[in-house]
């Protein structure tokens, strides 16, 4: 097994542990910088609600722990070239595990905003995630058709 097989294995088994019975689908929503990281954890229910941690119930040492596989698995081939800066994971009531990246720079990047560009954003979508209306439109003319 490769390195990030393990370490894809690895954020499995950490996510299968704190998954509900009642979900069908659990899903960590992350992005990591060279400055700040944030992660968002949450599942569909078996009755197609989304589901989430409280704030007394968050777990936050979970957290941490995938943060540093996710951190290691940045450096794996073939992201060691061109190093992703955002990622979903999605792990199903069946134990399958599928992973996906975003490679977003950190000035187009927002507070909330995981897996998306501001400059993808329209307006409405913008002022949603409370981004200033110059800092989107910065992002807009700098990443606009790229």
């Amino acid at each position: 097994m490769t390195e990030d097989q393990k370490i894809y294995r690895k954020i499995g088994e950490i996510l299968w542990s704190i998954m509900p019975e009642s979900a069908q689908e659990m899903y960590l929503i992350g992005k990591i910088y060279p400055d700040t990281y944030e992660l968002c954890l949450e599942w569909l229910q078996k009755d197609l609600s989304i589901g989430r941690f409280g704030f007394d119930n968050y777990p936050h040492k979970v957290c941490e722990d995938i943060y540093e596989l996710a951190c290691k698995l940045q450096k794996q081939a073939p992201f060691e070239r061109e190093v992703w800066t955002h990622f979903k994971v999605i792990l199903t009531e069946s134990g399958k595990i599928k992973v996906e990246f975003c490679y977003i720079p950190q000035d187009d990047s927002w507070p909330g905003l995981l897996m998306n560009r501001v400059s993808e954003l329209t307006l409405e979508e913008a002022k949603k995630y409370y981004i200033p209306e110059d800092e989107w439109i910065k992002c807009i003319e700098k990443y606009k058709g790229k």
